[in-house]
């Protein structure tokens, strides 16, 4: 499985480990150099970085800080707003299991290795994450269920709990801070980490959809694209990044997430060299190849994170960019999904 060295996330995934190393007396510089990542990662939260780097990195950090809960610790410094461009991509969905959705397609564009599936029995959904590298992922898992819970309650209301929280690690230490966290119903050893929640949940109305919050919304996702300084292609290849497999992936679409008009767009961009269809097909090229070396999923769910409407679709893209089909690359390279 030397191809899982390849799996990438957003350096962002390490928001706050400086900050909870130091309440703790420890250095993080020490700890992210010894996992072969260099010290002012932090501060580049878009450079992706390898999966097996930060989960190493969390596990260092753990046991330097004597602190078996320090995942769980590390997503209490972040709020929804750490989330913000999936919060945006959400908020258009009318109800919580189609934010949800968008959520899970999403969320692979920031964490190559994190995978989030959905399993319905009767009236009651199982939320199933997990991280297929190999090596030491408590802690990752740990921030993984923990801010997926944080994702349900702010779309759900204060007061939700879930049916059941499952984590395959050992009981914490201090149980205590879970149970807060996380609620009452927490099960460890278990066969999967996971959130267990009522089907009827998904059809409630999304409360993200407000339409009064709809401007802000868009104010913060131009916002998202950069500063003034960064070149319009710059822009647009962020809100790409953004809106990859919510299928809105248009010139109109983005040109209104920047607050400008198409024609502003298209000149602006010609004016740079390019194109908004060469960024669209640079964009998705870059996350399909990855996904695919991964091996971890299937071309089914590829296509769907890269907003094509179905593998025929993506196939045919492919084909005409490559020469050859999905099917036939991951052939040759030797990747079949794990």
């Amino acid at each position: 499985m030397s191809h899982v060295r390849s799996l990438t996330v957003r350096a962002a995934a390490l928001t706050g480990l400086g900050a909870l190393c130091r309440s703790y007396g420890v250095e993080a510089a020490q700890l992210l150099r010894q996992a072969g990542l260099p010290p002012g990662i932090e501060q580049e939260p878009d450079r992706r970085i390898p999966v097996l780097a930060v989960n190493q990195v969390f596990e260092l950090a753990a046991n330097a800080c004597n602190r078996d809960d320090f995942g769980l610790r590390i997503s209490e410094l972040r709020g929804f707003s750490n989330l913000g461009p999936i919060s945006l991509i959400a908020r258009d969905e009318p109800t919580i299991g189609g934010a949800l959705a968008v959520i899970e397609a999403y969320l692979p564009l920031h964490n190559d290795a994190l995978v989030v599936t959905r399993e319905t029995f009767g009236d009651i959904v199982v939320l199933r994450s997990s991280i297929p590298v190999p090596g030491q992922k408590t802690q990752a898992l740990d921030i993984a269920i923990a801010m997926q819970h944080r994702i349900l309650r702010h779309l759900a209301g204060p007061l939700w709990q879930p049916e059941e929280v499952r984590l395959t690690r050992s009981a914490p230490i201090e149980p205590a801070r879970f149970r807060q966290a996380l609620g009452p119903r927490i099960r460890y050893d278990a066969d999967f980490d996971g959130i267990v929640i009522r089907r009827a949940l998904l059809d409630r109305p999304n409360p993200l959809a407000e339409t009064a919050l709809q401007p802000y919304a868009a104010q913060m996702l131009r916002l998202t694209a950069g500063p003034s300084g960064l070149s319009m292609t710059d822009k647009v290849r962020r809100v790409l990044a953004m809106l990859l497999s919510s299928g809105r992936c248009t010139a109109e679409y983005v040109a209104g997430q920047l607050g400008i008009s198409r024609r502003t767009l298209t000149r602006e961009l010609a004016d740079e060299g390019t194109r908004f269809l060469a960024l669209l097909d640079e964009a998705r090229d870059d996350v399909a190849l990855r996904q695919m070396a991964a091996g971890i999923r299937n071309l089914g769910e590829i296509s769907e994170l890269l907003g094509f409407s179905g593998p025929a679709a993506f196939s045919m893209w492919f084909r005409k960019r490559h020469g050859m089909s999905p099917r036939a690359w991951r052939n040759q390279a030797g990747k079949e999904p794990v």
